[in-house]
């Protein structure tokens, strides 16, 4: 900020009296910065200002001194201009001596000094020196000239005006250098604030990576431990079973139902929590097979319809226009439309069930399938639908809850979906029932069999006959399908079952005699029986490859 800016009212017409207060103009500017507060801390530079002001006084007097002379100006002129020289140099040399003994003069009467006699110096004495002189060159004795130019030279309000700019900038620097203070503090604040979130930054970043490496790490274990953990329970089941086909006593046979029962529903159990651990481990693959939409939604059905006849429901499946045959991951998709089936029945205490599926237009190259799973069940609060697919959850959770389950059956489905490349979702609300959906594309696989359409009642038998498919089709496809089933078995995955009920027809005469064995030892949990069974026939279909 300039304490003082030249302006056209300081011009006077002598050049070199004009640029040399410009000079002065200069300084004062240069040094009110410091001087205006911090002159007691800044004596070095005060004493350079001090310096240079009576140099200038010598250089800037001899100048105005030999104009006089060269111009024979009038000595009443020549006497007030000496005296004002003498005032001003006698004023600075006071100043530097009370400096020198440490008796300093105030930063600001310093610069109101400056201010003062060069505004008095310039706009009075000066501009009078500029008028005679330019009178004398148009003819005028200097005499004349003294009394036409001299006027009114000095204005009493010019130092006042100029204590008063002094003290507006005094203040006004004040205010700057607090501010700027207060700006380097935040400086330093901000400084610190910045180590201080890097340090914290960089410590939540390490203890994520260890609490990422500690849960896959635990996925990753729990996903080895599959089948180490399933195969004594399909022990337990197997076994189970074959004591209740030789069981007579009746009392007997109920509690070994009950027994398989709950040992049934801890493998189910069981299974969400590896299916879980094996997603987040990354460990969970799809494996696509070309399969008939019709008999997985059947499977769901004949799951269900059990439970449901219990519960005096009505189950109804609708889906009167499905490709004949698709590509994808039917014990997948089957998993997902069982887990709504399930849960609608589980939920729903009177009333109906209605399984659909239909074509949605889209799908980029693939067919958009729709699947629904409508229940009259109590419905969904809004609030409560979005944490229905998040891991653990349940709308009930408290140990009195009704209904029991680990939370991870719409979880999982969730991801699998997005695995397919689809989404699921729900539709309710409280009291008017709840429809959960899927929508997923899948490859339409083009062949020469066509089915007929899904009966209304789930209950009825028999989905019709297929059109002739050239053997070797046959073959291929059957071969990829008991490959599978041989995969499910190895790990011990109960999703080996729905997937052969839903293949079974087809299949069974692959087995060559065998296939009565193979669903006993399905039927025990007996896996490792069936896996062996199941292997020889493979061997058999390369063989005639």
């Amino acid at each position: 900020m300039a304490l003082m800016t030249w302006n056209s009212n300081f011009v006077t017409g002598i050049d070199i009296i004009d640029e040399q207060h410009q000079w002065l103009i200069d300084l004062i500017n240069a040094a009110a910065p410091v001087l205006a507060i911090d002159y007691d801390s800044n004596h070095k530079r005060a004493d350079g200002l001090l310096d240079q002001l009576i140099h200038y006084a010598g250089f800037h007097f001899a100048t105005e001194d030999r104009l006089m002379r060269e111009y024979g100006i009038d000595p009443r002129h020549q006497a007030n201009h000496l005296d004002s020289h003498g005032s001003f140099a006698a004023t600075v040399t006071q100043m530097r001596k009370d400096y020198a003994s440490g008796d300093a003069p105030s930063g600001s009467k310093l610069l109101s000094f400056l201010a003062n006699w060069l505004i008095y110096h310039i706009l009075g004495e000066d501009q009078a020196l500029a008028r005679q002189m330019k009178a004398i060159d148009a003819g005028m004795t200097p005499a004349e000239a003294f009394e036409k130019a001299e006027g009114a030279r000095r204005d009493p309000t010019h130092e006042a005006l100029t204590q008063a700019l002094i003290d507006v900038y005094v203040l006004m620097t004040d205010q700057n250098r607090k501010l700027l203070e207060y700006n380097h503090e935040l400086a330093d604040h901000r400084t610190r604030l910045e180590e201080l979130v890097q340090g914290r930054t960089a410590d939540l970043v390490r203890a994520l990576d260890a609490a990422q490496a500690a849960n896959r790490a635990r996925s990753s274990f729990i996903a080895n431990m599959s089948h180490e953990i399933r195969t004594p329970m399909n022990a337990i089941v197997g076994l189970t079973w074959s004591l209740r086909q030789n069981a007579s006593d009746p009392a007997q046979r109920l509690r070994l139902d009950q027994v398989g029962d709950a040992a049934k529903q801890l493998l189910a159990i069981i299974n969400d929590l590896l299916d879980m651990a094996r997603i987040e481990s990354d460990r969970l693959t799809l494996e696509p097979l070309d399969f008939d939409p019709q008999q997985v939604l059947q499977e769901v059905v004949r799951d269900v319809s059990s439970a449901a006849t219990v519960k005096g429901l009505v189950l109804k499946l609708d889906a009167p226009d499905l490709p004949p045959l698709l590509r994808g991951d039917p014990v997948r998709l089957g998993q997902i439309l069982g887990n709504f089936a399930s849960n609608a029945v589980k939920f729903t205490e009177r009333g109906r069930i209605e399984i659909r599926a239909f074509r949605l237009p889209g799908g980029n190259g693939r067919q958009q399938l729709r699947f629904e799973v409508r229940d009259s069940g109590p419905g969904i609060a809004e609030s409560d639908r979005a944490r229905l697919f998040q891991p653990f959850e349940q709308l009930d959770s408290s140990l009195t809850r009704k209904h029991g389950g680990t939370g991870l059956g719409l979880a999982i489905s969730r991801r699998l979906a997005e695995m397919m490349g689809g989404r699921i979702g729900v539709d309710s609300a409280p009291n008017e029932g709840a429809t959960f959906w899927l929508e997923v594309p899948l490859e339409v696989v083009q062949s020469g069999f066509r089915p007929a359409p899904a009966r209304a009642d789930a209950a009825a038998e028999g989905l019709g006959g297929r059109d002739a498919q050239p053997p070797s089709v046959v073959l291929e496809r059957h071969r990829k399908t008991l490959q599978r089933i041989a995969q499910l078995l190895a790990d011990d995955d109960v999703q080996a079952i729905p997937l052969w009920h839903e293949s079974a027809a087809q299949l069974r005469d692959a087995f060559d005699g065998r296939a009565e064995p193979f669903e006993s030892a399905l039927a025990a949990y007996d896996f490792a029986a069936a896996h062996a069974l199941l292997q020889q026939t493979l061997a058999l279909l390369e063989s005639d490859r």
